[in-house]
């Protein structure tokens, strides 16, 4: 990512909570309850921003997991560390997930209202299965909307090669990037795309 975009991200850091209003905690543990995360297991929550799935991971894993919470917005960060930081399983790392290498292994790489930030999502996948993605692990694209939302917001910031298409057009671009996806949920609330590696 650019600096114009990370300057982007450190400016909307101030009021991100107040404008995310899709994400209810009803909400998040709703999408979250559809995925296959238990006590122990290793998470990794690319684009935390603000850390708004933070608190949720890191009690679904519990004190025996561990929570990794990835941003190349310091602004974003230090706001996520801020409300965040005294949770003893919950790690906060500064870096472009995309360029730079992530320490360790995990069961799960979360993107949360991340895809259409991608530049090459392909060769990213690849990259975090070859590294981060335990063998028998996935990546998770979710967002608590539908693409028609997103994209609204994407048109009225003036980002429109940030599209996202709808889910099941997605999994089908991503099976036919090599990998193994399937739409969990594709509704106006829920948009998840769980992705393993064949």
């Amino acid at each position: 990512m650019n600096q114009a975009e990370i300057d982007f991200f450190d400016e909307l850091a101030p009021t991100w909570d107040e404008n995310e209003i899709k994400s209810t905690s009803e909400r998040i543990r709703s999408i979250l309850g559809k995925l296959r995360i238990s006590k122990g297991m290793k998470i990794l929550d690319l684009g935390t921003g603000t850390g708004v799935l933070v608190p949720y991971l890191s009690e679904m894993v519990g004190k025996e997991g561990k929570v990794t919470a990835i941003d190349l917005s310091e602004g974003m960060l230090s706001l996520a560390r801020k409300k965040y930081g005294d949770l003893k399983n919950v790690e906060f790392l500064k870096l472009d997930f995309e360029e730079e290498q992530i320490p360790g292994k995990y069961d799960m790489a979360m993107l949360y209202s991340v895809y259409p930030h991608l530049h090459s999502p392909a060769e990213t996948m690849e990259w975090l299965f070859k590294m981060n993605v335990k063998p028998d692990g996935s990546i998770v694209i979710a967002f608590p909307s539908d693409e028609v939302f997103i994209n609204n917001i994407h048109h009225e910031r003036n980002a429109e090669h940030d599209h996202l298409p709808p889910a099941h057009t997605l999994a089908e671009m991503i099976n036919n990037w090599g990998f193994k996806a399937e739409v969990l949920a594709a509704t106006p609330e829920e948009y998840i795309v769980e992705v393993k590696n064949r």
